[in-house]
């Protein structure tokens, strides 16, 4: 009963854009407390080369990469600091399967995979040391069927599902052991006019946002079951200078950027 107040307190508390109807490409981001952060900022880079330098700058801040998009042809960056990971590095290919391979390289050097993204012709790898995620492992599928076949497999194994990214004719994923995550689903919504009812379903389930994406035309989100119900929201924008007013409003209220996607309905 105690479980279900709190619950449903939280949920009373979660705060919501309204969704327009919109055909262009535009921004979306999702937003929560309790993620342990102290600080955060971002940054957004028209080119891959500036878009290292300025993760370079940040990473001198002390901040950490927690996320990274590419849409409208602009690369977004999302850093954090109270991750508790103690290094990080980025990789890029063009080919998957020399992503791959570059990620079981530096898995050896003690890195994991936390974050993958495809843009401007490039696969994109966030790896961190010092993390509570174990066991990470990075997939990839053809075929959406076997991609989700491969999702209930992991979970019968104990892994989580913790980044998704599709492109290039393939899905892929992260999984990992010791996430703490107590369950998890995910859904997949053709309009983005039904993500709103579909998140707030989950939302009164007891389920949190994990990771959103646009993957072949389709909306991929992946929720979890955390240890601690949380405050979460998000938030779309067309226009990135409304996108980053809507960042700076949610930092006000006390909410962090966990998360960045850009799709289209």
């Amino acid at each position: 009963m105690e479980m279900k107040k709190i619950l449903k307190y939280t949920l009373a508390a979660l705060l919501i854009v309204p969704v327009l109807s919109m055909a262009d490409d535009f921004w979306v981001g999702v937003f929560a407390k309790d993620t342990g952060y102290t600080d955060q900022s971002y940054t957004t880079s028209k080119t891959l080369s500036r878009l290292q330098t300025k993760i370079e700058n940040e990473w001198n801040k002390g901040y950490t990469l927690i996320d990274i998009n590419y849409g409208h042809d602009v690369w977004m960056a999302v850093y954090a600091k109270g991750t508790g990971y103690s290094r990080q590095a980025l990789l890029h290919r063009r080919d998957l399967k020399k992503f791959r391979e570059a990620v079981a390289t530096y898995r050896k050097k003690g890195f994991e995979l936390i974050n993958v993204e495809y843009g401007a012709g490039e696969w994109i790898g966030v790896f961190a040391e010092g993390g509570k995620w174990k066991d990470v492992q990075f997939v990839y599928k053809r075929y959406r069927d076997d991609f989700e076949k491969s999702i209930i497999e992991h979970w019968r194994d104990g892994y989580m599902l913790v980044d998704a990214e599709a492109a290039e004719g393939y899905w892929t994923g992260i999984f990992a052991r010791n996430t703490g995550f107590k369950s998890q689903a995910y859904t997949i919504i053709h309009d983005w006019e039904d993500v709103s009812d579909e998140i707030k379903a989950k939302w009164r389930d007891g389920y949190r946002i994990v990771n959103i994406e646009f993957a072949m035309s389709e909306w991929f989100i992946i929720f979890a079951e955390l240890p601690k119900p949380r405050e979460e929201a998000f938030a779309n924008n067309e226009d990135i200078e409304d996108f980053r007013e809507t960042i700076r409003k949610y930092w006000k209220k006390g909410y962090y950027l966990i998360d960045v996607a850009d799709g289209r309905d």
